[in-house]
């Protein structure tokens, strides 16, 4: 009877050679004996840094030396191509060798998870200051703002459900327009598959790695075949072999199934991007990361841009920490032409966001969030900096509305607020 180990010996190189370009699509070139080479299929390769080779333990094991690095067996290919459980693709590689008395290995793959085993996940995110800010990327993420907004309004009745939510929070369509709220589709809609903003753009990307890596950096694209982030079981079984692109095939849209909200900086320069997942499940929120050139949300504040013209007005800000608390005091304030509001993206206002109200000479710092020591005392601080006061209203509470909150205070926001 012949076993797992068996059927992926040196013994059947030759056999797994042709087998494994048909699978994947490549054409391996004969380096020496038993080892063999070629342009990876996970990533955008230039060179044949793709391997196969024989190891210590007589087991052929494809390896990619480039940027993906993975380590696979023939196995863990047949998972990966053709979306089968572990014991399946042993049962389709034996086949093939015309191996009709076999014993499974009844494991897991040590490299690939099952089908089934790993959903959708929610990652928090890190971020890290860059030393420079590449206008090629912004011009990308202001790319990606727009394509995503314009996606969402011109599919009004395909995208109902996203419209419905907004509603419910109070995101009317026009405010939708005036914000450049967009949409990004999931890896499960049967037209996008996770992939509108990659294909959208695929002319663009294909004229060269600088188009490419603008919008990488930019943490709009996320490669599907990182084994190193939380969810690759998941992420792993979006890569779309039919797709001879290989951007396309090995890349997604990194907010797919997201509704995405642009974030711009007091100049009104787009500077990153917060996806809300429609509905509470798991970690509703995701801020963008991305692997070579790390982008900063230190300085986010959302709505700085539309914000600031009142806050010197009045020389008043109102403090929220997320994205909808925004939306309900705006909604209350901007027909009083009193739009003096900016989301704090979380209950911590950092020293880089403090640095930018501190150049805007408030002097009233309206606080309608739950804060912690850390957050009360960094407002504390920048308010004694500017001569300022701090007033505390506390966090919406569930079903409560803004305007009780703020009814005390709003008709004394005036030029001259005392």
């Amino acid at each position: 009877m012949e076993t797992y180990q068996n059927i992926k010996s040196a013994a059947t190189i030759d056999a797994m050679i042709h087998y494994a370009e048909t699978l994947l699509g490549i054409r391996f070139t004969s380096i020496r004996k038993n080892r063999y080479s070629a342009l990876c299929p996970f990533h955008a390769d230039t060179q044949d840094r793709f391997m196969v080779y024989v190891n210590k333990d007589d087991e052929v094991r494809f390896h990619c030396f480039g940027a993906c690095k993975g380590d696979w067996d023939i196995c863990d290919l047949i998972m990966l191509r053709k979306k089968y459980p572990f014991r399946r693709a042993q049962q389709l590689w034996a086949e093939h060798l015309g191996v009709a008395d076999f014993k499974f290995n009844d494991d897991h793959s040590p490299c690939i998870p099952e089908p089934d085993e790993t959903p959708e996940p929610d990652e928090p995110v890190g971020f890290v200051e860059p030393k420079k800010r590449d206008m090629k990327m912004v011009a990308a993420l202001d790319d990606a703002a727009t394509f995503y907004h314009e996606l969402l309004m011109s599919n009004e009745e395909r995208f109902r459900p996203i419209w419905a939510y907004l509603a419910r929070r109070g995101v009317e369509k026009d405010t939708v327009r005036k914000f450049n709220i967009g949409y990004v589709p999931p890896y499960s809609d049967e037209q996008y598959h996770g992939r509108a903003l990659i294909d959208g753009f695929l002319p663009h990307l294909e004229k060269g790695a600088d188009a490419f890596d603008a919008f990488s950096n930019g943490g709009l694209f996320r490669f599907l075949n990182d084994s190193t982030v939380k969810g690759y079981g998941y992420y792993c079984r979006q890569i779309d072999f039919k797709r001879k692109n290989l951007f396309s095939r090995n890349f997604g849209d990194y907010f797919a199934g997201r509704m995405v909200f642009p974030i711009y900086d007091a100049d009104a320069c787009v500077t990153g991007m917060v996806g809300r997942r429609p509905g509470d499940r798991g970690v509703r929120w995701l801020k963008h990361q991305t692997r070579e050139v790390p982008l900063s949300a230190n300085s986010w504040l959302y709505c700085i841009d539309k914000a600031r013209h009142y806050i010197r007005q009045y020389r008043t800000i109102i403090l929220v920490e997320g994205i909808f608390d925004y939306f309900a005091f705006y909604n209350l304030l901007h027909d009083q032409d009193k739009a003096v509001v900016v989301s704090t993206l979380g209950s911590y206002l950092t020293p880089e966001a403090a640095a930018i109200l501190k150049g805007l000479d408030i002097e009233h710092y309206i606080v309608a969030f739950d804060w912690d020591e850390l957050g009360r005392n960094g407002i504390e601080r920048i308010a004694a900096k500017t001569g300022g006061w701090v007033y505390y209203l506390g966090g919406l509470a569930d079903g409560q509305a803004p305007y009780d909150m703020l009814e005390p205070v709003v008709s004394t926001i005036t030029a001259g607020f005392p």
